[in-house]
């Protein structure tokens, strides 16, 4: 498992299976490791300069020169750290070479995993509003994402359904983008993604015709945070109320 992994970072079959050796094992010279791995023995030497020279395994001169491998901690953080310089730099070229996409297209995006991956990157690029329906099994996968977007003063609400055949998923995020398909098993799921307006319309209705649904699971769990303003408002509000109320008795008395 771990060569594998030490592949999808960037080194290859023998690297990977050298320094998981050197890592296990300790300092090793060539010969050594090509009789304790699965590197060739006629490779073995080459391999681990190479590991040297990529900084990851420190070489002791002598005859024959050993090798160990740099520490995980060190390497990974190596390697993160380079890893994300090349995002960095990869994200702007990318941003500046992007084609100038027409507004209210359609666009479709298959695979139950990929649905809610865009789900969970809608919510987080929200600034104002999500309303999302779902079903309830998938309830507690989204709370986290809804509730950091309350944190950060975006208006939330959660529509759960149940039952066997309870396989759609609805989103709207600011009023401008949306998201509507099936969740399914495997790959026979699908959504479609559009700032279309009659979209937005459409879904706008939707959630509000289901304004006075009971609170959540997760709502219960995760309550609003609330701020000194909307305490404020909230206090106001209660006064104007007993106001129009007292207003209304006295009314009647006279």
């Amino acid at each position: 498992m771990s060569i594998e992994l030490l592949q999808e970072i960037g080194l290859n079959k023998y690297e990977a299976e050298a320094y998981y050796t050197l890592l296990r094992q300790g300092p090793l010279t060539g010969y050594e490791l090509g009789k304790r791995s699965q590197v060739p023995l006629s490779r073995s030497y080459d391999v681990l300069e190479r590991l040297s020279q990529k900084g990851l395994a420190l070489a002791q001169p002598g005859d024959p020169t050993r090798y160990k491998a740099l520490e995980p901690e060190l390497f990974l953080g190596n390697v993160r750290s380079n890893m994300e310089s090349t995002l960095t730099t990869l994200a702007s070229a990318l941003i500046a070479e992007q084609h100038t996409q027409r507004e209210h297209e359609f666009w479709v995006i298959r695979g139950h995993e990929h649905m809610l991956a865009r789900t969970r990157t809608l919510c987080a690029q929200a600034r104002q509003s999500i309303a999302l329906a779902l079903p309830e099994t998938y309830s507690q996968e989204m709370a986290s994402s809804l509730l950091q977007a309350r944190q950060r003063g975006c208006e939330t609400s959660l529509t759960t359904s149940r039952g066997t055949a309870s396989t759609h998923i609805f989103l709207l995020v600011d009023r401008h983008e949306a998201l509507l398909g099936t969740l399914e098993a495997g790959e026979s799921s699908q959504a479609i993604v559009s700032t279309n307006p009659a979209l937005i319309i459409a879904l706008a209705s939707f959630f509000a015709a289901d304004q006075h649904r009971a609170l959540p699971a997760w709502e219960e769990q995760y309550p609003a945070v609330s701020s000194p303003a909307q305490n404020d408002w909230l206090e106001w509000e209660k006064r104007k109320q007993q106001r129009l109320r007292n207003d209304q008795t006295g009314q009647r008395i006279a």
